[in-house]
């Protein structure tokens, strides 16, 4: 998403409040934020246009122009809203996890079974966005892009099972989180590109927790000889 914003001087609005700048440009990002979305909802990539977003959001297209130079650019900005979104509720999941007292009675493999469908529900199948655009955005990526929001992923869960200590699951070394994080939204990446029916069955999302489960489950305890 660019990081220059138009300079502007902030306008009263008729109620006397005064309203900043960056909260209106926020407000306007998202308006045409929703009416991309709705375009590419219902005509698919080949409707999107950049005049056809700024007619459905009310704006010029010189407006529209200040945010986003072009339609890629447009795109790409949604999309990294949409990998914040999912960093956001994987980040809420895992706190909430580890103020838990209760996390180490809890199924170790129904944990990363949820971080699992967070990670697929935001990267591949859509949830908050289509999942043409989310086909779109991978199209348009930058690797440097994607990396830095994998090793989030990465570092976060990283410090999450060293935090909780199951007694189900290992502390993940660099190597076996390495190998983790990348099988798995390499592979939601590819299925998002290639249009796999398999994005919306139960089986896919099983067959992506049993790998990190193969994993990460800890042996059990060998008998005492």
């Amino acid at each position: 998403m660019p990081t220059s914003r138009p300079a502007s001087k902030p306008k009263a609005p008729a109620d006397g409040r005064r309203q900043p700048t960056q909260a209106r440009a926020q407000q306007t990002i998202q308006t045409l934020f929703k009416a991309a979305a709705q375009i590419l909802d219902k005509e698919g990539e080949a409707g999107l246009t950049t005049n056809k977003v700024a007619a459905s959001a009310g704006f010029s297209i010189g407006t529209l122009y200040q945010y986003f130079p072009s339609k890629d650019m447009l795109v790409r900005a949604m999309s990294a809203r949409g990998q914040d979104l999912v960093l956001q509720e994987l980040e809420g999941y895992l706190r909430e996890l580890e103020t838990r007292s209760d996390v180490q009675q809890m199924d170790g493999r129904e944990l990363l079974g949820h971080a699992i469908h967070i990670l697929l529900q935001g990267f591949a199948h859509g949830k908050g966005l289509s999942q043409t655009l989310i086909r779109l955005g991978w199209t348009l990526e930058k690797p440097d892009e994607t990396a830095n929001a994998v090793r989030q992923v990465a570092d976060r869960l990283a410090v999450f099972f060293e935090r909780i200590d199951h007694p189900g699951l290992l502390t993940p070394s660099t190597a076996q989180m390495f190998v983790l994080t990348r099988s798995v939204i390499g592979t939601l990446r590819s299925a998002s590109l290639e249009k796999s029916p398999l994005l919306g069955s139960p089986a896919f999302e099983d067959a992506l927790t049993q790998m990190a489960w193969a994993l990460l489950a800890r042996p059990p305890a060998s008998p005492p000889a």
